[in-house]
């Protein structure tokens, strides 16, 4: 169907986006299909990364999971520690390390410790940097039992991961992730 009430030129450049649209979909939907996800949030670098196929979740693995909703993954949406995307309750997936799984003993004071050793940028803060008081977990001194793992950010300290989350369960993940792209 042609609009006579439109001039040419804008015709032109309606078919330049409309296929262009397409074809970032197309590609878009390929490269998803493939297994690349593009992290957006701050707690591991920006960039994509790698699904990686393995049967079983181990120490120092990057995850990519869905934490429960309820109030507390409610009121982080509401205060931007988490974005908004697919994940029951409306926020996107969270990224984290894997620093504690079934048997670790998981001590959350200050900072935290695995097994006795202070894991890096793990400082239990307070408030975050708009005053608001963080949530704490119930995990303060624990040991993981099976079917649950404790994620941290090694690479940003204000990540919102297991120092307010608490422990999560494994078949919360989505994928386990590597990087492949960093920008």
């Amino acid at each position: 169907m042609r609009l006579k009430h439109i001039p040419s030129s804008n015709l032109k450049i309606l078919k330049v986006v409309s296929i262009t649209t397409l074809l970032f979909i197309l590609i878009f939907t390929l490269v998803y299909q493939l297994g690349y996800r593009v992290n957006i949030s701050e707690s591991y670098p920006r960039g994509v990364y790698k699904t990686i196929k393995k049967t079983s979740i181990e120490h120092g693995d990057f995850v990519m999971f869905c934490p429960k909703d309820g109030p507390l993954m409610q009121n982080a949406l509401k205060r931007g520690y988490v974005l908004k995307g697919i994940c029951e309750g409306g926020f996107y997936p969270l990224l984290k390390k894997v620093v504690a799984l079934e048997g670790d003993k998981v001590e959350v004071n200050k900072y935290v410790y695995i097994n006795g050793i202070k894991q890096p940028k793990s400082k239990l803060h307070q408030y975050d940097p708009k005053g608001h008081p963080l949530p704490r977990t119930k995990d303060n001194n624990i040991t993981v039992p099976k079917g649950y793992m404790f994620l941290l950010s090694d690479y940003h300290e204000l990540s919102f991961d297991s120092r307010y989350l608490g422990l999560i369960e494994q078949n919360a993940t989505i994928s386990l992730m590597k990087p492949f792209y960093i920008f």
